[in-house]
């Protein structure tokens, strides 16, 4: 049952490993004729090993990294792909997972029991705060995800837009050129001082610098206040005798500067709240005299007058009782807390300011005040010549 081998003078054998690997090839030590190599393929990848070179007419497909699927190759050729492409559903899972990355925030943010006394004013938004940075890093956190990444942007796109469209709006003659200065100043003053403060709020420069750069925040939101309504109160005052026509401007004005004052020197949130509390009721009674359309106003702008007011007044009463995140402590803290919506909100109530004033300055281009209004019924002015030239 033995089986002699051949002398190793005859003719030349090959020994092939065919039971651990078919492709090993052990030829002989003669070299009178070449040897036969027998070769059994077990994978694609085993016959680019055995020949780099694919034998001739074999069409040549394109391997990428994975072709080979989960565990490599069967052997079974028609378990092989036959195509490779690139197209869009093999392209989507990397920028799915890109995206992924981009809005999940980075591992190495502070919870709020981490921050420094000034930077832990809303106790019921827990995780995603930045660590104390220099300039630089405050400046790299607008590419990532924090919990203050909604605020930042929500009141930064709105600088861009709105210095892109509004200049092309206004009316820019002579008569009218300071108006259309107060509308465009009112208008991007907050987003400014709101996005600076927003960024750069956790300066690692200490509590002093965070709070030049919360009266910064507040400086914008007073300009808006006080020069952004402008072109409303005067228009409201249109048609009124110049007496009652300036002593509402004047008043007003003087009320701005004491909330100025007060923004400037508020030592706690509910302080710099109700330092525009007297301005604010002073539009009101404004409003008022639009709806009894006493003095005047474009009517079609009534209802941003109302707006302009009513949606940040919202806003300030969900930022100021912490909703929602009062009743899901933890749940809101990157999107959707209290002071993102309040964002939102102010932002729509410039909006509205915006239209008004629009809608009120072609009115008082146009408009010819008449004889049924405040002045005429009480006597005290000519209509004619009484339009206040700002």
């Amino acid at each position: 049952g033995s089986v002699t081998p051949p002398p190793p003078t005859t003719t030349p054998t090959v020994t092939a490993a065919t039971t651990a690997n078919p492709s090993t090839v052990v030829p002989s030590k003669c070299e009178s004729t070449p040897p036969v190599v027998v070769v059994q393929p077990q994978s694609r990848r085993e016959e680019l090993d055995v020949s780099a070179v694919p034998p001739t007419g074999t069409p040549q497909k394109k391997t990428l990294p994975g072709d080979e699927g989960p565990g490599g190759d069967t052997g079974d050729p028609a378990s092989a792909p036959t195509t490779t492409t690139t197209g869009p559903a093999e392209q989507s899972p990397p920028l799915m997972k890109q995206l992924n990355r981009l809005l999940t925030p980075p591992d190495d943010l502070l919870q709020w029991k981490d921050m420094p006394q000034h930077l832990q004013f809303n106790p019921y938004v827990l995780t995603g705060y930045r660590p104390l940075q220099g300039v630089k890093g405050c400046l790299s956190s607008l590419f990532y995800v924090h919990n203050e990444t909604i605020n930042i942007l929500t009141h930064g796109i709105p600088i861009v837009y709105i210095l892109a469209t509004v200049p092309a709006m206004m009316p820019w003659e002579k008569e009218y050129r300071f108006l259309s200065w107060c509308h465009l100043v009112g208008s991007v003053a907050p987003w400014c001082g709101s996005f600076v403060y927003h960024l750069f709020m956790n300066l690692e420069l200490g509590e002093a610098m965070y709070y030049r750069l919360l009266q910064l925040d507040m400086l914008g939101i007073w300009i808006s206040q006080s020069f952004g309504a402008l072109p409303m109160v005067t228009a409201t005052v249109f048609c009124l005798g110049w007496p009652i026509k300036w002593f509402i401007i004047i008043s007003y004005s003087l009320l701005c500067i004491w909330g100025l004052f007060k923004a400037m020197t508020a030592s706690s949130p509910w302080q710099r709240r109700l330092c525009f509390v007297l301005p604010f009721m002073m539009r009101i009674v404004l409003t008022m005299l639009r709806i009894w359309k006493i003095g005047g106003g474009n009517p079609a702008s009534l209802t941003h007058v109302f707006l302009q007011d009513a949606v940040s007044a919202v806003g300030g009463v969900i930022g100021a009782m912490h909703i929602p995140e009062k009743w899901f402590p933890g749940s809101v803290d990157i999107y959707l807390n209290s002071h993102n919506i309040m964002h939102v909100l102010v932002v729509m109530a410039v909006y509205s300011m915006h239209q008004a004033t629009v809608r009120d300055i072609e009115w008082m281009q146009r408009v010819e005040c008449s004889g049924a209004n405040l002045t005429a019924s009480m006597g005290i002015d000519g209509i004619n010549g009484t339009h206040l030239e700002l």
